[in-house]
């Protein structure tokens, strides 16, 4: 992991989760978690990171709904609403572990919304079969 900014954007989806709750306790700076989910009852780690977050000052945003779900801010994960929650995005380094349809559409918004490629770390999961 290499951070090139002050404050990092850390986002988690399914098995994901694990290393990004490594990150969370390493990175400097100010974080903010975005864990996606599609049903918070899946959100393991929940009560942990919060208490992590907490101690280190960060913020947890739980990101819940189908693939379909359309904020009023857009798609789940799309640039309008990714900018909704993390207005300092562009100035973040972002670290994503995830499923890769997930993975992808974070990287794809992340690249609307002017983010340099240089800040946006990615590690694509699938399942084995």
């Amino acid at each position: 992991m290499h951070q090139t900014k002050q404050n990092a954007l850390l986002v988690a989806g399914g098995v994901g989760i694990t290393p990004i709750r490594a990150l969370l306790e390493e990175i400097k700076g100010h974080v903010v978690v975005l864990y996606r989910v599609s049903d918070p009852r899946e959100a393991v780690l929940l009560r942990e990171l919060e208490g992590l977050a907490r101690a280190k000052g960060a913020a947890l945003r739980l990101v819940t709904g189908s693939s379909k779900t359309i904020t009023p801010n857009g798609p789940l994960l799309g640039p309008e609403n990714i900018a909704a929650l993390v207005p300092d995005v562009a100035d973040r380094d972002v670290f994503i572990c995830g499923p890769g349809p997930m993975t992808d559409a974070v990287v794809r918004s992340l690249d609307e919304l002017g983010v340099p490629s240089s800040q946006v770390h990615a590690e694509r999961f699938a399942l084995a079969n």
